[in-house]
């Protein structure tokens, strides 16, 4: 019980700015091993069409692709950046000991796991509107 206080307290309730980066750092390395797993797919897919993942299905394959760059974009490189290193070293460079708003800070961090859950839930259950390309295939009449 303790314990679970400790980590409640340390990582989940942190006002922190370097706690903070830390956990972007954590969370861009988490999201960026899924988005390596669907880059693998995609791989898989281009190195062997119509494999088991896809199927033939095209619009999975283009629903795949959009995941990946969006996950890569707002929830590997981004966080990175702006959150990690940006919590870390602007205090720093500023030369205050904390950001100006920190529990706004801390809101701002935890506002990235809800919207990648969201992005996940989105995927799963309404695949056949989560796709930023047009279908590779067109019929004319």
């Amino acid at each position: 019980n303790d314990l679970r206080k400790h980590i409640l307290k340390k990582y989940i309730y942190t006002i922190n700015h370097k706690r903070i980066a830390i956990n972007y750092l954590y969370f861009s390395m988490i999201t960026g091993l899924s988005g390596a797993a669907l880059a693998t797919m995609i791989r898989l897919e281009l190195a062997h069409p119509g494999s088991p993942f896809f199927k033939g299905d095209s619009l999975r394959y283009l629903q795949v692709v959009t995941a990946h760059g969006l996950i890569m974009v707002f929830f590997v490189v981004v966080p990175i950046l702006f959150g990690g290193f940006a919590n870390f070293l602007i205090p720093y460079h500023v030369g205050s000991k904390d950001v100006a708003y920190p529990r706004l800070n801390s809101i701002g961090f935890w506002i990235q796991p809800c919207g990648y859950i969201l992005l996940a839930k989105i995927g799963f259950l309404r695949p056949q509107f989560w796709r930023y390309y047009d279908k590779t295939s067109f019929s004319f009449p």
